[in-house]
């Protein structure tokens, strides 16, 4: 029994971290600027092969490569933003489509450099460890540790600095945050970069808990809006519950029910929640 279930309780564990990272990246950009940016997830599939060039291809050490990763994110949601959504930030139908259309983009890139054959990306730490008789990669663990140390760093972030306040005063009453003094396209801009970069540490280890295909952002962009409507759209809290809502009912789906019933169980949770509460379970 043991051997059973404390696989799935690492795995989900790990699964809901880097859910968790991919959806507050997500929701911080919806809360801040109304912008449910759909190649959000395409972020994460172009920083996990560019980890790949970078450590397996161009020989880097994986301290650089990781780094590399990370800004890439980072620089593709500066991108964006600069360049597409800035000017259509109160056209939501635009936007929506625009980023939709740059995820299919980035997609497509990724087929002609890297074709569709499946990428395996090295572990960050190899070997395994043993947890009361159950064997876990240590590259799971690193995965669970680095995704709860962005995870708590974000939150701290958001609470404790001046530019935190700033972003949840934009999220909660943008005319009042400007009346304040609050320069939102400050605000903006720094939300979409650091969310790009958390996107960015999810590729890198996403691409290395599965395997590098130029499809893999679809399912993090499905779940990712799974989360945000169970925890609760605009609520970064609420993204961290759903997160882990999803990543242990995937995980237990897939390793003791059955691999093909993947993400069915997290729809039928999902559309339980929009019927008996429609704001999530911490939105507002």
């Amino acid at each position: 029994m043991i051997e059973t279930v404390m696989p799935i309780a690492v795995q989900g564990a790990l699964l809901s971290g880097l859910y968790a990272l991919i959806a507050i990246g997500f929701t911080m950009i919806y809360s801040v600027g109304g912008v449910l940016n759909l190649s959000h997830a395409g972020y994460v599939m172009v920083a996990g092969y560019v980890f790949y060039t970078m450590l397996q291809v161009l020989g880097l050490p994986m301290g650089l490569a990781f780094l590399i990763a990370v800004l890439t994110g980072g620089g593709l949601a500066l991108a964006t933003y600069m360049g597409l959504v800035r000017r259509y930030l109160y056209n939501p139908v635009v936007v929506y489509i625009s980023t939709a259309l740059l995820a299919f983009i980035m997609d497509h890139s990724m087929t002609l450099a890297y074709h569709l054959a499946s990428i395996n990306v090295w572990p960050i730490i190899g070997g395994t460890s043993t947890f009361f008789g159950a064997y876990v990669s240590n590259n799971l663990i690193a995965a669970l540790i680095a995704s709860w140390t962005c995870v708590v760093a974000v939150l701290l972030f958001v609470r404790r600095t001046q530019m935190g306040r700033a972003i949840r005063a934009l999220s909660m009453d943008r005319k009042g945050a400007i009346l304040s003094g609050i320069n939102p396209d400050t605000v903006n801009l720094i939300t979409w970069v650091l969310s790009g970069a958390l996107a960015g540490v999810a590729g890198v280890f996403y691409g290395s808990y599965t395997t590098l295909v130029p499809t893999m952002w679809v399912m993090p962009l499905v779940m990712s809006f799974a989360i945000v409507i169970i925890g609760g759209l605009g609520s970064i809290e609420g993204s961290l519950i759903g997160a882990h809502i999803v990543g242990f009912t995937e995980t237990a789906t897939t390793m003791a029910i059955d691999p093909r019933l993947r993400g069915v169980f997290v729809m039928i949770i999902m559309i339980a929640v929009l019927v008996t509460r429609p704001k999530g379970l911490l939105g507002r």
